[in-house]
């Protein structure tokens, strides 16, 4: 009797350790150290369903600030992104972090062909530098060592040379579009430049490669704007952009969902207004009839 509770325990206490490592794995997808000035921000995205990435599990994410310093942290589609970015009412997928020192979140679920984006920002009035690490189930055996990205195959549209610390390169955007970019051999490292319509004439914009890193990692600038990626790191690093065919487009579903609930409101409304009037026009021969045979 005692040797089956001992195998018993046995088994238990294999079945709690396996729960316990499952619970603690969570393997890198990214990760840099961010350098807030007061008021500024910095978004880093997590590209789902695409044909390098494939996720199986949750999504972490830990922050880290330097005392006595916060940060907020925001996580958000890319549709309250942009309107984040556009200084619009923007809502997160979940509670954000406000003015935290560390903190750690997660989400399970996430789906769709287009990014996700983790936010920090700095509410305070000192600069602030953060740590931060992306943790994400990926299917390794189809990482091809190409950039993330939705379904479509991406190829190379434009590549630095390797970049040793100090080295520079850059390029001019001629037309609206939208690249992901990442860092070869650092596959982890990754980027995005969408290019937009001109309304005038634009500045330079500098990336600067540290701690593993690109900063900013996702920016927006007008057609004709030159952007220069300079190497800060002890490593090396280069720049290779994919050209994403026809750039950000939301999924149809997306609109529809939106306008699917007040199109069935109204109508229910309409068939409800329609049986009433009906059945008032049925009931006024039906009362005229029983009147005159009464007489």
């Amino acid at each position: 009797m005692r040797r089956w509770g001992s195998v018993l325990l046995l088994i238990i206490l294999l079945v709690a350790s396996a729960g316990v490592a499952c619970a603690s794995h969570k393997p890198l997808y990214k990760g840099s150290a961010d350098a807030l000035a007061p008021g500024a921000w910095e978004a880093h995205f997590v590209w789902l369903r695409s044909d390098y990435f494939t996720y199986t599990g949750e999504i972490w994410w830990e922050v880290y600030v330097d005392p006595p310093g916060g940060v907020d942290v925001l996580f958000f589609d890319l549709q309250n992104f942009e309107a984040f970015r556009d200084g619009q009412a923007a809502r997160p997928l979940l509670d954000p972090l406000v003015a935290v020192p560390d903190g750690t979140q997660r989400l399970t679920d996430l789906t769709g062909d287009l990014p996700y984006f983790l936010v920090l920002r700095n509410g305070g009035t000192a600069s602030e530098r953060v740590t931060w690490t992306i943790y994400a189930e990926i299917d390794w055996r189809r990482w091809q060592g190409q950039p993330p990205g939705p379904d479509w195959n991406l190829t190379i549209a434009m590549s630095s040379p390797p970049l040793n610390r100090s080295d520079a390169w850059e390029t001019t955007f001629s037309e609206p579009a939208v690249f992901v970019y990442h860092c070869l051999p650092h596959i982890d490292m990754t980027g995005i430049v969408e290019v937009v319509p001109s309304t005038g004439t634009s500045g330079p914009v500098n990336v600067t490669i540290s701690h593993m890193g690109f900063h900013p990692e996702v920016i927006r600038v007008p057609v004709g704007t030159t952007v220069r990626w300079t190497n800060l790191d002890n490593l090396t690093h280069s720049v290779n952009l994919a050209l994403i065919p026809g750039g950000f487009v939301l999924p149809p579903s997306s609109v529809l969902g939106s306008v699917l609930p007040i199109a069935l409101v109204v109508a229910a409304v309409t068939v409800v207004i329609a049986l009433l009037v009906l059945r008032r026009r049925e009931r006024r021969p039906e009362g005229t009839s029983k009147t005159e045979e009464s007489r």
